[in-house]
């Protein structure tokens, strides 16, 4: 089994802020079927399943593993080879008396 590559845009409403390249193995990319798409997203191309993992990954800060549908595959699995710069994304919260 080898392994695939996409960039993934990250962007906050529609504006462009950076891209993320993430590393998949091909048997991420395989696991997603008719029966897999039944019972967890309803991802049909690499593209999307690599933009769906990205953005759990670097948003979330989850692992592979922590994702329906890949808690049994390794999380090397799925690598972000290059972390996308996201400062536009830091929040602060202020309670509003």
């Amino acid at each position: 089994m080898g392994t695939r590559i996409f960039e993934v845009d990250f962007d906050v409403y529609g504006v462009y802020v950076d891209t993320a390249t993430i590393q998949l193995d091909e048997r991420v990319i395989d696991a997603v079927t008719d029966e897999w798409r039944s019972n967890f997203y309803n991802l049909h191309t690499p593209e999307e399943i690599a933009q769906h993992i990205a953005y759990n990954i670097v948003i979330h800060k989850w692992k592979l593993s922590d994702l329906d549908g890949w808690a049994d595959m390794p999380d090397e699995y799925a690598k972000i080879m290059e972390w996308p710069n996201l400062d536009q994304w830091e929040t602060t919260a202020k309670e509003l008396v």
